[in-house]
């Protein structure tokens, strides 16, 4: 096939190899009349004996055609088909970015391995919708554009849903077991692929990405088969410790072995998937998934008050397998064993919805397959020398029912305003009493805000950059940043989407400064950029868990600089009432932000003192305003 190089196939000249497989190589070349490159997959016809080459062009058409047909922004399009001396051809985008199988090898952080992974499962949520399978879902098949945009490519191995009990040419007959070894779904070596299939290859892909490993590898593909049916699935964290448990969870419910334990659907998955960027619950935490962990353990426990013996097992769902290795007989005997213990019934069972507050469990309190509380209880073990305490302390850090982390602030009164040269309207300052109340521990990022415009609830910002980006909201770089453009109401109907609400001016006082009429949240120091991001730091916006050294006395990120935050209260001059209307959502007039900014703004000097006040006309939205929730204890 190298003889093609510098020949012309119709008004494509060839250019150079740029990968070959099974069945074709791939090449770049020069479309002389749109005089622009593309990429051109040619069959191979030497790799196939002479009497099936029938059956593999009628293929090698059909996949033109099924490609012909699918128009997604993440799926490389088809651009052209044809047929040189006998060498049938299909003409694609090319893209110059490389493929993700290029940027493996070592974990990537799994934020980022998501981000990238989304496109594909909606590329493929879309292929499910015309009725196609891929089947060979894998890294060298997901594409870069130069900016590191993915795309999926490379259906030669698609098939119709239902063609093969239709399709006379047999062409996707049982058994023909199509795919790539290491990322083939159980059921796919039976040659029975289903959409779930898909969905757990692009599990595997996304399992290597954060881990740096395969699951199953050998070098066979028997080998591979026998490992599948066989060992236990490695568990993500034992490569990588720190993995929050809820994307383990995520990524063992899509690797599960049967299907039907794996997601339902590919678009099931892609809110899966989102939830963990967002924060939120998982579909995977709110299931008994201790059976489906001893599974991947290769643990299987017995039926309570039941004969191990005669327990019920699932039927071993691989039948013959048309496996080109010796002792293929033997084999499927210990796949079936194997096969037999992994497969359990009753691996998934729903319990009760959350509540609300969840506690914040520590990783020894609670095993692996338990969800968060439905109250806020702390967990504790009695013993024969202990006994359960007469009242339940408060947690200092919960999650809403969005999955968004929260700190306490206990009730009481503290120092609200000041007298000394701080902000002329902060003046006098005076004693004020709060109830407890659970703040956002972070400022709401672009991803956090974005998850609400998912849902339909929110109306997606007013601009999508910032002050020195083009693309901010939209951009995953950016997903852990304060979200911008943001008025006043479409904060505050943020807040109500999860149940929570805008902070009132004394409630933001206090979770800033303590008690202790502290200037700034980490004290009286003056603010450098290590401790906020201020005017003078890095003149846009900064990740909201970036300045730790600054956080308040209750454990509460980013009360100093970086973005004003929206409260609910209307402006009025001091001293501060607690029942003069300031949270009344209906009230007409400003709205005070709180915390200062990156940026000089509103007359303001680019003061981030805790007692600093912003009146802002509640339809305003810039690049430097921004918000966080509270939930009333």
């Amino acid at each position: 096939m190298a003889g093609l190089i510098g020949q012309n196939l119709g008004r494509y000249q060839i250019l150079e190899t740029l990968g070959a497989g099974g069945m074709a190589t791939v090449y770049k070349a020069y479309d002389i009349r749109l005089e622009r490159e593309v990429a051109i997959k040619v069959i191979r016809r030497e790799s196939f004996p002479s009497d099936e080459m029938e059956t593999l062009l009628k293929r090698f058409e059909r996949e033109a055609k099924s490609l012909g047909r699918l128009s997604h922004p993440n799926i490389v399009g088809v651009i052209d088909y044809g047929d040189y001396e006998g060498l049938p051809y299909l003409v694609m985008v090319y893209l110059s970015g490389g493929t993700l199988k290029d940027r493996l090898g070592k974990p990537i952080p799994w934020r980022e391995a998501i981000q990238m992974i989304i496109p594909i499962a909606h590329a493929l949520e879309y292929v499910h919708s015309q009725n196609i399978i891929n089947r060979d879902v894998k890294p060298s098949n997901i594409l870069l554009t130069e900016t590191g945009q993915p795309m999926l490519t490379d259906f030669g191995l698609v098939k119709l849903f239902g063609q093969q009990e239709k399709d006379s040419t047999g062409l996707t007959s049982s058994g023909t077991g199509l795919g790539t070894p290491d990322y083939m779904a159980p059921e796919q070596w039976t040659g029975e692929p289903t959409a779930q299939s898909d969905l757990y290859s692009l599990g595997v892909v996304l399992y290597e990405m954060i881990t740096g490993h395969r699951p199953y590898t050998a070098d066979t593909p028997a080998g591979v088969l026998l490992k599948q049916a066989t060992e236990s699935l490695p568990l993500p964290k034992q490569y990588i410790p720190d993995l929050p448990k809820d994307v383990e969870s995520v990524l063992l419910r899509a690797l599960a072995k049967d299907p039907n334990d794996r997601y339902s659907d590919m678009h099931t998955f892609i809110e899966e998937l989102q939830n963990l960027l967002a924060g939120r619950e998982v579909i995977a935490s709110t299931f008994k998934t201790s059976r489906l962990r001893d599974q991947m353990t290769g643990k299987v426990k017995r039926i309570q008050g039941s004969d191990p013996q005669s327990s019920p097992q699932k039927k071993f769902i691989f039948p013959a397998l048309i496996i080109t290795a010796i002792g293929a007989f033997v084999l499927l005997l210990a796949l079936g064993g194997g096969y037999w213990l992994l497969t359990t019934p009753g691996i998934l069972s729903p319990i009760s919805t959350p509540t609300q507050r969840q506690v914040l469990p520590s990783p020894t309190e609670i095993p692996f397959t338990a969800t968060l509380p439905p109250t806020i209880m702390p967990t504790i073990t009695p013993t024969e020398e202990t006994s359960l305490p007469t009242e339940t302390p408060i947690p200092e850090e919960i999650r809403d029912i969005k999955n968004v982390p929260m700190r306490l602030i206990p009730a009481g009164e503290f120092t609200m305003g000041s007298d000394d040269t701080g902000d002329v309207g902060s003046r006098p300052a005076q004693e004020v009493y709060v109830d407890a109340f659970y703040m956002d521990k972070f400022e709401v990022t672009n991803e956090m805000y974005d998850a609400c415009v998912y849902a339909v609830e929110c109306r997606r910002p007013q601009q999508g950059g910032s002050a020195t980006r083009n693309t901010y909201f939209a951009n995953p770089v950016y997903a852990n940043f304060p979200v911008l453009y943001v008025d006043w109401k479409m904060a505050n109907t943020y807040c109500e989407w999860r149940g929570a609400r805008l902070p009132t001016e004394a409630e933001w006082e206090k979770a800033a400064r303590g008690t202790d009429a502290r200037l700034y949240p980490w004290g009286n120091d003056e603010p450098d950029c290590n401790l906020a991001n201020h005017v003078g730091c890095v003149a846009d916006t900064t990740p909201v868990d970036q300045h730790e050294d600054g956080q308040s006395p209750y454990g509460i990120y980013g009360m100093a600089g970086n973005v004003w935050e929206w409260t609910s209260t209307l402006f009025k001059p001091y001293p501060y009432k607690a029942d003069d209307g300031r949270e009344d959502p209906d009230s007409l007039g400003e709205r005070i932000a709180r915390g200062g900014s990156w940026h000089v703004f509103g007359g303001n000097s680019g003061n981030v003192r805790a007692d600093t006040r912003l009146k802002l006309d509640p339809g305003y939205f810039g690049g430097y305003v921004g918000f966080r929730c509270v939930i009333s204890q």
